[in-house]
């Protein structure tokens, strides 16, 4: 009896349930497929956002610092207009008092028998021309003005007789003024 027994059937049915496992798992793979695609999908889309928004705020930033860059060169500019009215304003400090010192200075420089006539001042530099009675004048004018401690580099740039006759010489002589006292010149001053 054993021989006569159909099998057919039994494996046809074991094949159809091998065929509809097969098709859930092969569906289930499919399915955890297509989550695992939206799941990736979404986590991209989510770094793609994160990373548009960090592009964002540094593009913010950028135009905010090209903004203060671009105001850089006005206040480079309003910067050296400063330094060039402070440092007006500091050699007019420095040298307001040149008027005053070299009329404090004169009288001790200029010695009896020499008459100035003009007397320049630019910057430091002064100039000046007038008569002398001699030479010996002169002379003594050089002098002093060789051992005044306010009184440095000074020139006689010319001496002038016209003739005998002429009782005064004409001379053009010129000093620098400095700002400090020249150390070690012209004796004690307190």
């Amino acid at each position: 009896m054993i021989a006569k027994v159909n099998l057919l059937p039994w494996r046809e049915h074991g094949q159809k349930r091998y065929r509809q496992r097969f098709g859930w798992m092969l569906g289930g793979a499919v399915m955890a497929g297509m989550l695992l695609l939206c799941l990736s999908n979404w986590l991209f889309d989510g770094q793609v956002r994160l990373q548009e928004q960090r592009n964002g705020r540094i593009k913010q930033e950028i135009t905010a610092l090209e903004t203060k860059l671009s105001l850089l060169p006005e206040m480079d500019a309003q910067r050296d207009a400063l330094l060039k009215r402070l440092s007006v304003i500091t050699d007019i400090q420095k040298g307001r008092n040149h008027i005053t010192r070299l009329l404090s200075v004169l009288p001790g420089l200029v010695p009896q028998g020499v008459y100035l006539e003009e007397i320049t001042l630019t910057g430091n530099r002064v100039k000046f021309s007038g008569r002398g009675e001699s030479n010996g004048h002169l002379a003594a004018l050089l002098a002093n003005a060789e051992q005044s401690e306010w009184v440095n580099e000074v020139t006689m740039h010319s001496i002038v007789r016209a003739n005998e006759k002429q009782a005064l010489i004409r001379f053009n002589a010129s000093f620098v003024l400095v700002s400090e006292p020249l150390a070690g010149i012209g004796g004690d001053h307190d």
